[in-house]
């Protein structure tokens, strides 16, 4: 049995139980799902004894000693930011540790992970749209307005913080805090925004993907809409006067997000008065093709709109080929 052990963000929080319908954790499994027998799987809070498990956040989100019900394990993060999720020292406790692509791979063989114990399967999340299957009525009025979704990652902090932790490190690597100083910057008749708040602080609890759909310009900060919209083809602007230096510090600078900082990927806004105009040239020029080429490492382009199949494949090779314990 292939069992799916859901991070806390993607599961209704009691008296309400079971998956979010449209969350987190609903987007990265349903495309990976489709693809197994039905039957062959299972869907949970927590890791099931003897079970091929599939971990959507690090162990300690779980129970205590969760990989003591593991018949194998697969760390499958929640999401294509690289935040030091997947890193040896985190990820050792898995069978398996699954990268989007060669740019995560070579992010945790770094760490100290052997190459045999990483999977590079893609992203199932984007499969929907990739595959044009993602409809966006209602989200974007028919204008000539520059469409900007404006999607920041969480305001920091672990689960337990429902609403996010100011005071957490994580927390100066996002503009959740600073949203409304960044939403007073866009003139309403020259940009129309859409803000997509993390799972995390969403209405519902709802996860990120129709917003895309027709999107001009994306602007992210440190988290997976950096790399979901570069991959969907859309430039990015970066909110760098909030994020910058929290984004290029972090694991001393390892990080992928460092990297798109450091290399200056996408488009950076440095000043807060910096951003209409940045968005203006985003929306106008397009991704650059150093974006391109990097996106291409993250996500490659194969991969895009299969790696749900990619994912499936591997589960059920590794279901079958692992033997249930006496």
């Amino acid at each position: 049995m292939i069992h799916f052990a859901s991070n806390a963000t993607g599961w209704y929080r009691p008296p309400a139980t079971g998956l979010i319908p449209g969350g987190q954790t609903d987007r990265l499994i349903a495309p990976v799902h489709a693809h197994l027998t039905p039957g062959t799987y299972s869907i949970g809070r927590q890791p099931q004894q003897g079970a091929v498990n599939v971990y959507l956040s690090t162990r300690d989100r779980y129970t205590a000693a969760s990989e003591r019900r593991d018949r194998a394990s697969v760390l499958y993060a929640h999401g294509i930011a690289s935040k030091g999720y997947r890193d040896w020292p985190r990820s050792k406790t898995f069978s398996v540790v699954t990268c989007p692509g060669p740019a995560h791979a070579d992010e945790v063989m770094a760490s100290g992970a052997p190459p045999s114990r990483i999977a590079i399967i893609g992203y199932p999340k984007l499969d929907p749209l990739f595959r044009g299957e993602v409809d966006d009525t209602g989200i974007w009025a028919d204008d000539d307005r520059i469409r900007v979704l404006y999607a920041p990652t969480h305001g920091g902090g672990s689960e337990r913080y429902r609403h996010g932790n100011r005071a957490a490190p994580g927390a100066r690597a996002t503009s959740w805090w600073n949203r409304h100083e960044v939403l007073s910057l866009l003139d309403p008749d020259t940009f129309q925004v859409v803000l997509a708040p993390h799972p995390r602080h969403s209405p519902g609890g709802q996860a990120t993907l129709a917003q895309y759909v027709r999107a001009h310009v994306v602007v992210a900060d440190g988290g997976s809409t950096i790399y979901e919209a570069m991959a969907l083809g859309l430039p990015v602007v970066l909110t760098s006067w909030l994020t910058a230096h929290r984004n290029l510090e972090r694991a001393g600078g390892t990080l992928l997000e460092a990297t798109v900082y450091r290399d200056r990927l996408g488009r950076h806004a440095d000043r807060p008065e910096d951003l209409p105009d940045t968005i203006v040239h985003a929306a106008e020029d397009g991704p650059s093709s150093a974006d391109t080429a990097f996106i291409g490492r993250v996500l490659p382009p194969a991969l895009r709109g299969h790696s749900g199949k990619t994912l499936a494949d591997l589960l059920t090779d590794l279901d079958r080929s692992t033997p249930c314990p006496s």
